[in-house]
C-alpha cells in the first residue's frame, strides 16, 4: 500500500494524533448510532418537533461516520483527488448537521411552516449549497487541496460559512423570543447547542481546532438534552401505553400554530374519584387501560391520549370522522367491568371541540378541555355527546371570576355586610338581624348570595369565607352594642359544607368569645334545601345547641322540603319560605293552614320571610307566627343605616 504524501512528512506523534482522533471520531459516531436507535425502538408523539429530532439524530449519526470514514481513507488510501471527494462529502454532512439542527429549532417554536415563504428561500439556498459543495473537487468554487495535501478556502466557503452563522444567530433570537412559552431548561440546552454548532463553524473557518473536537461536546450535550427533555417517554402514560396531557397539549398546540383542522373528542369517566375511593386505584388503571385498548381499536386513525385519571382524548382530523367514531365508542364501551371477580361499573361523558370552528386559538381550546375534565355530571346526560362551544363553558368562567373575587375577599379581609330586621309579633319591635353578605364583581354590582356561597362551596372557600362573616358580625354587634338596642339575636346562615367542618363550633365559640358576644345571642340558620349529609348537619347543629346558640331550619318550604327535618333536627326556629307566603295571600295553595299549626304543635318559633304587604302581615299574625321578616320593613342595610334604622323603629315601641 502506497501511503499519501502528506501521511509521509508527518511526525510520528503527529501519526498517533491522528488515530487518536480517528477512534474517538469512531466511538462518537457509534454513540450516535446507539442514540438514534434506542430513540427509534421507543413510542413516538406524532409531531413535527419529533420527526426533527429523529432526523437531526440520523444525519449527526451520519455525519460523524462519513467523517471518520473519511478520515480513515485518507489515511489508508488518500489521494490528491480522492482527498478532495472524502473532504466535499465530509464538509456538506456537516453543513447537513446544522440545516438539519436548524430546522428543529423552527420546529420547536412552531415556525417549520411547510408552505412558509421563508422555509422556501432557505430551501433554494441550500441547494445552491449543495451543488457548491459537491462540485468543488471538480470546480474548485468552496476548496481545493494542493499537492501537498494543503486544504485552501475560497469566498464561497466563507460565504456559506457566514450564512450558517447567521442562521444560528437568528436560532438564539428563536429560542429567547419566540419560544418564551416553554421551560428555561428547555432554552439553555437549545442555547449550548446553538454555541455547540458556532464552533464548529468557526472551527471550519479558522481551521484551528478539529471539528471532531466540537462535535463531541455537541453529543454530550445533545444526550444530555435527551435524557433531561426530548426522550419520548416523557410523553408516554406509564398506566395505560397512551400518549399522556403533555403530549397531547404539545400536539394540540403544534396543529393550532399551524393552522391545521382539528377536532378532539373526550370520554370521561363518570364520577371516577368517587369510584377511587370504592374500588381503589389499582383496580380503576386495570379499566383504564381496557378502555385505552378499546379507544385505539375504533379510533379511526386518531390517536388516543390519557389527559387525566378520568378522561381520554382523541385527535382526529374532521368532525365527520370524530361523530363516527362516538358512535362506535357510545356501544362499545362496556358500562360494566370484571377485574379480579371484582365488577366495576362506569358511566361515560362525551365532548367535542373543533378548530377553527369552535375556538379561535389554543388558549381558548384548552380552557374549553380544561371545563370537559371538571366534574359536570348533573348538566349532561351519561353517554350523550356535548358540543364544547361558548355557552357550554360561560357558566364556568364565571365560576372563575367569581371564585377569583371569593379568593381575593377572603385574602383582604374585604366581604361586605349587611343586616335586615326582624320584628317580634309579641313584643312589636324589631328583636332580631339577619346578617347577609355581599360581593361585588368587578363593575361594582352585587354578585347573588346564593350563587357566590354555591362557588365558595366547590372551591372550599366556604370555611373561611364563613369565618369572616360570623367575625364581623361579632365585631358589628360589639362596636354599635346592639343588645341595648332590642336586639335580642343575630342571625347567621350556616351552610352545609361548614357543617361538615368538625371544628365549626370551637371556632365559631372562640370567634364570639374573642368578642365579648355570648353564644346565646347567636341564631343560626341551615338551608333545609341543601341537605347532603343530615347525620354530619344533625351532629353539628346539637354541638352548636350545647354553646347556648339557637339554631333554625331556613327557607322551609323550598326544593325537598320534608316535615321531618323539623322532628329530626334540633332547630328551635323555622323560618317558612316567601314563596310558601306569596302563594299563600294569591290563594294558590292552603298549605300554611295546616303547616304552621304543626310546627307551632313541636315547640318551634316560626319567621316568614318575604312579608312586603299588610295583607302577609295579618296572615301570618292570624297563624300564629312568631317573627316576620321583609322589605315591608326595611331591605337589607349597611351598618350605619341599619343602626340608623334600628333606633327610630323602636323608639316608637
Amino acid at each position: 500500500m502506497t501511503l499519501p504524501g502528506w501521511y509521509c512528512r508527518m511526525e510520528c506523534w503527529e501519526v498517533d494524533r491522528f488515530m487518536y482522533e480517528i477512534h474517538f471520531e469512531i466511538a462518537a459516531a457509534g454513540f450516535f448510532c446507539l442514540l438514534f436507535l434506542a430513540n427509534l425502538l421507543k413510542k413516538q408523539l406524532q409531531s413535527r418537533r419529533t420527526a426533527a429530532f429523529q432526523i437531526l439524530l440520523c444525519v449527526m449519526m451520519a455525519a460523524s461516520f462519513l467523517v471518520a470514514g473519511s478520515d480513515l481513507c485518507m489515511f489508508y488510501y488518500g489521494t490528491c483527488e480522492g482527498t478532495t471527494l472524502i473532504k466535499a462529502a465530509s464538509l456538506y454532512a456537516e453543513v447537513l448537521c446544522l440545516v438539519s439542527f436548524h430546522c428543529y429549532i423552527l420546529s420547536a417554536a412552531y415556525r417549520l411552516s411547510l408552505d412558509s415563504p421563508l422555509l422556501l428561500s432557505e430551501c433554494i439556498l441550500f441547494v445552491f449549497m449543495t451543488v457548491i459543495i459537491l462540485s468543488s473537487p471538480w470546480t474548485k468554487w468552496c476548496f481545493y487541496l494542493d499537492g501537498n495535501g494543503m486544504f485552501h478556502q475560497q469566498t464561497p466557503f466563507l460565504v456559506i460559512c457566514l450564512f450558517l452563522m447567521e442562521h444560528l444567530v437568528m436560532d438564539i433570537f428563536i429560542v429567547w423570543v419566540h419560544y418564551k412559552e416553554h421551560l428555561l431548561q428547555r432554552r439553555v440546552f437549545y442555547s449550548l447547542l446553538i454555541l455547540m454548532f458556532f464552533c464548529a463553524v468557526a472551527a471550519e473557518m479558522t481551521q484551528k481546532v478539529k471539528v471532531e473536537g466540537v462535535t463531541v461536546f455537541i453529543l454530550f450535550v445533545l444526550f444530555a438534552f435527551y435524557l433531561s427533555l426530548q426522550s419520548p417517554d416523557f410523553y408516554v402514560d406509564t398506566s395505560t401505553g397512551a400518549y399522556n396531557r403533555d403530549g397531547f397539549f404539545e400536539v394540540l398546540r403544534e396543529r393550532i400554530a399551524y393552522c391545521r383542522k382539528t377536532s378532539c373528542l373526550l370520554v370521561r369517566v363518570r364520577n371516577y374519584h368517587s369510584m377511587n375511593q370504592i374500588y381503589g386505584e389499582e383496580t380503576l388503571q386495570e379499566v383504564q387501560r381496557q378502555i385505552y385498548d378499546i379507544l385505539k381499536k375504533n379510533s379511526a386513525n386518531g390517536i388516543v391520549y390519557h389527559v387525566g385519571a378520568s378522561t381520554f382524548a382523541l385527535i382526529l382530523k374532521d368532525e365527520n370522522l370524530l361523530k363516527g367514531v362516538y358512535e362506535q365508542l357510545s356501544v362499545k364501551i362496556p358500562t360494566e367491568w370484571l377485574v379480579e371477580d371484582e365488577v366495576v361499573r362506569h358511566e361515560y361523558s362525551f365532548y367535542q371541540i373543533s378548530y377553527p370552528k369552535d375556538c379561535q386559538d389554543y388558549e381558548e381550546l384548552v380552557q374549553r378541555i380544561h371545563y370537559a375534565r371538571s366534574d359536570h355530571e348533573s348538566r349532561h346526560k351519561a353517554g350523550s355527546l356535548t358540543l364544547l362551544h361558548w355557552g357550554a363553558v360561560k357558566e364556568s368562567e364565571a365560576k372563575k371570576k367569581v371564585a377569583h373575587l371569593l379568593e381575593e375577599a377572603v385574602m383582604d379581609n374585604s366581604i361586605e355586610i349587611q343586616f335586615q330586621p326582624i320584628y317580634s309579633i309579641e313584643k312589636d319591635k324589631i328583636t332580631s338581624l339577619e346578617v347577609l353578605a355581599r360581593l361585588k364583581d368587578e363593575n361594582k354590582n352585587y354578585i347573588d348570595p346564593e350563587y357566590f356561597i354555591h362557588v365558595a362551596e366547590e372551591n372550599h372557600m366556604i370555611i373561611p369565607l364563613g369565618e369572616q362573616i360570623f367575625r364581623k358580625a361579632c365585631i358589628f354587634a360589639s362596636r354599635n352594642r346592639i343588645f341595648d338596642y332590642g336586639i335580642e339575636d343575630i342571625n347567621i346562615n350556616l351552610s352545609p359544607g361548614q357543617c361538615r367542618y368538625e371544628k365549626l363550633t370551637e371556632v365559631l365559640a372562640g370567634i364570639a368569645a374573642e368578642h365579648g358576644i355570648p353564644m346565646a345571642k347567636m341564631h343560626l340558620e341551615i338551608t333545609e334545601s341543601e341537605f347532603t349529609d343530615a347525620d354530619a348537619v344533625s351532629r353539628t347543629l346539637q354541638r352548636l345547641k350545647e354553646t347556648g346558640a339557637k339554631v333554625a331550619l331556613d327557607d322551609f318550604g323550598t326544593g325537598y322540603s320534608t316535615l321531618s327535618n323539623i322532628l329530626e333536627l334540633p332547630v328551635d326556629f323555622v323560618k317558612i319560605d316567601k314563596s310558601l307566603v306569596w302563594s299563600f295571600a294569591e290563594g294558590k295553595n292552603q298549605f300554611l293552614n295546616d303547616l304552621m299549626p304543626m310546627i307551632k304543635a313541636e315547640g318551634k318559633k316560626i319567621i316568614a320571610e318575604g312579608i312586603e304587604t299588610q295583607e302577609h302581615i295579618d296572615i301570618i299574625k292570624r297563624l300564629q307566627g312568631d317573627f316576620l321578616q321583609g322589605y315591608h320593613y326595611a331591605r337589607p342595610l349597611p351598618e350605619k343605616n341599619f343602626m340608623r334604622f334600628l333606633k327610630e323603629f323602636n323608639a316608637q315601641c
